[in-house]
């Protein structure tokens, strides 16, 4: 039980990160053809205020599908849009880690100034600064990397029944979330940011944008599938 309910608080938590997007294209005029959990394939779909918002079939991630008719729409959007529009998912992850905090902390010491203000705040950071650091030790050792099986089955051990354990590892999460996609990586939301900078210094960035951003997808993936292979190893005790 603990296991599913670590699966349904990464649900939650990449739902919250697209909203983030969603909500900060509506603010800054961007028009949105689709909402979607997952990849692939639709299951179930709706459209509601003109957007389409879906569940698909690969289960990994989501996204939200800015309307347009070819690239060059996107770059006709001002930058400064296109990069609040990337950075909506990390700030909301980031904003939802911070919440979470100040209602732990608020359950545990009191309703203070310091309980609900100054604790979450330097907690957050900390947490923050820890998994970015956390992120060169997976680097030395690619062995420590864990997928969507390994958190559902260390999330659950640590849960343990506890609500409270629960919202902890949702908050650990949802920074953790915010910080992976900050990664100048071309597939995630720091590699648009780049991207969208560095055509500031030279517009023939564009022209490797598309295919550096596809084999960085693609090589995620992969991760992703490495990541899910070493969990079940793992916890099936099973050595190469």
């Amino acid at each position: 039980m603990d296991q599913v309910l670590v699966i349904l608080s990464l649900s939650f938590l990449i739902a919250f990160h697209e909203l983030g997007h969603l909500l900060m294209a509506l603010l800054t005029g961007i028009p949105i053809e689709r909402f979607s959990m997952g990849f692939g394939p639709k299951l179930i779909s709706r459209r509601f205020r003109g957007i389409e918002f879906r569940i698909s079939m690969i289960p990994i991630g989501g996204y939200v599908l800015p309307r347009m008719d070819d690239i060059e729409d996107l770059y006709s959007t001002p930058k400064l849009k296109r990069i609040l529009f990337s950075l909506g998912g990390p700030a909301f992850n980031i904003l939802l880690t911070w919440v979470l905090l100040v209602v732990i902390s608020a359950m545990s010491g009191g309703v203070t100034v310091g309980s609900i203000l100054i604790d979450p705040i330097v907690l957050t950071f900390t947490m923050c600064a820890g998994i970015l650091l956390s992120f060169g030790m997976l680097v030395k050792d690619p062995s420590l990397i864990s997928g969507m099986v390994g958190m559902a089955a260390q999330g659950g051990e640590f849960v343990s029944g506890s609500f409270q354990r629960l919202m902890v590892l949702t908050a650990y999460l949802s920074a953790n979330l915010a910080i992976f996609n900050l990664l100048p990586i071309p597939a995630l939301d720091g590699g648009k940011v780049l991207f969208t900078i560095l055509e500031k210094i030279s517009i023939k960035i564009r022209k490797i944008q598309v295919p550096v951003t596809v084999t960085s997808f693609i090589l995620l993936i992969g991760l992703m599938i490495f990541s899910t292979i070493m969990d079940i190893l793992k916890l099936t005790n099973i050595t190469l």
